[in-house]
This record gives C-alpha cells, sequence and structure tokens, in this order.
C-alpha cells in the first residue's frame, strides 16, 4: 500500500502500518524489523529505548548527517566489524538474560545505521526495530522547519509504510525528541506533523523529552492534533522528574519510560538537582503501589556509535553501562525494593509488546 492510498483510506487502512488488525490478538499482529515481520508475541523481552550501532556520533559533528571524514573504504570495514565484534559479546548476554527485542531510538538524521542493524540482528539473533522521526532540533535538516508540515509528515508515513530508503526495512515507531525548553517552533512542526502520522498509521509514538516543561507541552500538541495518547511513551521520564508528576502524564500519556539508571552526575544528564542512583527504581516503585503497573518501560539508553575508524560507548561515567546493565544493576535495584517477577514481565515484556503493537 502507498502512502497516498493510506492517507485516502484514513485509520481503517492504518493497519499496514503493524499488520494485520490489532483486534486479531498479539498472536496474528506483526510488527516491522530489520530482519522482516516479528510476531507480537514473540518479541520477548523488549529494551524499548536503545542504540544499537549508530553511523556516526553526532555530538562530534556540526551539521545533522554523516561527516566528512577521510575514512578509506578498508578503514571503514575496520570500524564496522569493531561494532560488530562488540555486538557478538553483548549480544551474547542480552540473549542469555532472555532478551528477544530491542528498539532502536535513533533517527535518520543523527546516525541511524540500517544495514548494520541488520547484521547485527543475524548474528545475534536479536529483533530490532526501527524509528523514524526526528531528533532535536540541532539534528534536524535546515530547512525543516521552512519545509513545512507536510514534508515532515510525509517523510514519517514513507518510512513506515514504504520503508526506508532502498533497505526494504519499515519504521516501526514514531520517534519525536523535543529540546527542555516547551513552544520552539521546530519542535512544534514536528510534534504536530508526528501526530499526523500516527493518525494516518496507527503507530507508537516514542519520545524523548527531558524536563517536564516539554513534557507536558509535548502531551497538549499531540492531543490537539487527535494523536492516540494511549500509543505515546514519555521518554526519559526520570530525567528532572519525580512520582507525581508521571502519575499526572499517565492520566493522558500510555507509557512513561524511565532510562537514567544509576546516573548520578548531573551534568551528564541535564539534571536540575543532585539525582540518587536508585532515583529511577523508586520511581517505579512508587507508581507500583498506585497501580500503574500496566504502563511502565524501562531501558537504558546505551549508544554505541561510529567515530573515526573506531567506536565510542557512551556509559555515563559508568564501565559496565551497557545495554546489559538492565540485569546487572536495574533489576537487583527492583527486586530488593520488592517488585516481583510478574510485575518485572509486564513491564518488560507485556507493556512494550502493547506500545509497538497495540495488542
Amino acid at each position: 500500500m502507498k502512502r497516498r492510498d493510506l492517507l485516502r483510506g484514513g485509520l481503517a487502512a492504518a493497519a499496514v502500518a503493524v499488520g494485520l488488525d490489532a483486534r486479531a490478538g498479539p498472536a496474528a499482529v506483526t510488527i516491522p524489523s530489520v530482519r522482516g515481520p516479528v510476531r507480537a508475541d514473540d518479541l520477548g523481552v523488549t529494551l524499548p529505548h536503545e542504540h544499537p550501532a549508530c553511523g556516526w556520533d553526532w555530538r562530534r559533528v556540526a551539521y545533522p548527517g554523516p561527516p566528512a571524514d577521510a575514512l578509506t573504504e578498508e578503514q571503514r570495514r575496520e570500524q564496522e566489524g569493531s561494532v560488530l565484534a562488540f555486538w557478538d559479546l553483548l549480544g551474547a548476554k542480552l540473549k542469555q538474560n532472555g532478551v528477544g527485542s530491542i528498539l532502536d531510538a535513533r533517527s535518520e538524521h543523527s546516525g541511524r545505521a540500517v544495514d548494520l542493524l541488520q547484521v547485527i540482528s543475524r548474528r545475534t539473533g536479536l529483533n530490532i526495530m526501527c524509528v523514524t522521526g526526528y531528533y532535536v532540533r540541532s539534528q534536524r535538516p535546515r530547512d525543516f522547519v521552512s519545509r513545512g508540515l507536510e514534508a515532515a509528515r510525509d517523510h514519517m508515513i514513507k518510512e513506515l509504510v514504504d520503508g526506508i530508503g532502498n533497505t526494504g526495512v519499515r519504521a516501526a515507531a514514531i520517534k519525536l525528541a523535543v529540546g527542555g525548553r516547551p513552544k520552539d517552533d521546530s519542535d512544534d512542526l514536528m510534534l504536530n506533523a508526528g501526530a499526523l502520522a500516527q493518525k494516518a498509521t496507527s503507530c507508537a509514538i516514542t519520545t524523548h523529552a527531558t524536563t517536564p516543561e516539554s513534557r507536558g507541552h509535548l502531551i497538549d500538541v499531540l492531543e490537539q492534533r487527535g494523536a492516540d495518547l494511549s500509543r505515546v511513551a514519555i521518554g526519559h521520564a526520570d530525567a528532572n522528574g519525580s512520582a507525581q508528576e508521571s502519575q499526572q502524564l499517565l492520566q493522558r500519556a500510555g507509557y512513561v519510560l524511565y532510562t537514567i539508571w544509576g546516573i548520578t552526575n548531573p551534568k551528564l544528564i541535564g539534571s536540575r538537582t543532585p539525582v540518587l542512583s536508585d532515583h529511577s527504581a523508586r520511581l517505579v516503585r512508587s507508581l507500583l503501589d498506585r497501580g500503574l503497573v500496566k504502563q511502565i518501560m524501562f531501558s537504558i539508553d546505551f549508544s554505541v556509535y561510529q567515530h573515526q575508524g573506531g567506536i565510542v560507548l557512551r556509559l555515563y561515567d559508568i564501565p559496565e553501562r551497557t545495554s546489559n546493565f538492565m540485569f546487572t544493576f536495574v533489576l537487583p535495584q527492583l527486586r530488593r525494593l520488592g517488585i516481583s517477577e510478574d510485575e518485572i514481565r509486564q513491564m518488560m515484556v507485556e507493556n512494550p509488546r502493547r506500545h509497538l503493537c497495540g495488542t
């Protein structure tokens, strides 16, 4: 189905973005991955906000897009080989700990590397899903605002329905990343376009919002444009966040997604106040005490960047803080707070599946 047909058909045709009709149940619904459709009930334990392999380190380039480096073809192969060797080891650990799927939350202009993700997925056996959408303002095309709402909307719909470039891989969700201050013209255009793309495709939205002000405004704009807020995950909701704010967010949005596990240096995450190492775990405990187990997700937000012939790991000053930190740090913390295995399964299996697949 082409984009124009989807737009004409409206929500009746929207199941193409996920696969079949969500009313059929998880056994029949599929979600697109880098290796093809995956049944919803085969996703298993899911890390819903990771960055397994970025084509470049967006923090080290002056303009969104790949840097104009001078690597030879042999150096590029060696660089990719370093990524793959790293993931051979990390992937084995994650599989051993029961992980089935990862959502790569990296958009086109900040380093998404679909071809490399396909190789990682084949070698590790992990399901890896991609996103469409946009990262923060500095990592959007220079003409993003001038091109207007329809161009941004159509770009997202194309990647969700027709596929990403010539890879044949369809995006599984929309990523919308806003800055810390609300009412930015570029952010608002992106949010409006994302809401329209979601309405046309009925897919999930995952977000990047690190302040209470930006999170509240994000929900306001999406709601005003008619987005299905039950399919919206508020990413980094633990950054400058509280249990009270998360509870208020969940009265409107479908999910909060916590990611700053163990990070105590406020400068590394833009925190306005000092952060305790168990901050995120205590937020989870507080929300569970309020009966919100079906609306919580969490991930590590670990990034592997290719850079100048090698790789850079974003560890936030914690040497072991890869995606496997989920099992060496996060889950032990949650268990010490009395969180049960059934609750952990709900938050790591059922909630990501419902968010991504709607069932």
